[in-house]
């Protein structure tokens, strides 16, 4: 780790994660029902991914930034 660079535990990069998620979500003006629907999720995981509840893995990042039509590097920006 390089100086002056902090480590996140898991929940506070959960919740980092999720507000990115909810921000590109808010950039396109869909609910968070929409994106479940656009990566045939269900909408109650959405909400929980987006309020750091739930730490989501590799894939379900790639198809939520899929979904929003972002880089999957947009969502794990820090």
């Amino acid at each position: 780790m390089s100086e002056g660079t902090e480590r996140l535990s898991k929940d506070q990069l959960a919740k980092q994660i999720g507000e990115r998620i909810k921000f590109f979500r808010s950039k396109l003006n869909i609910s968070q029902a929409e994106l479940a629907r656009r990566i045939n999720k269900d909408p109650q995981h959405i909400e929980l991914i987006e309020n750091g509840k739930v730490s989501p893995n590799v894939y379900t990042l790639y198809i939520v930034a899929t979904g929003l039509d972002v880089p999957l590097a947009e969502l794990m920006k820090v």
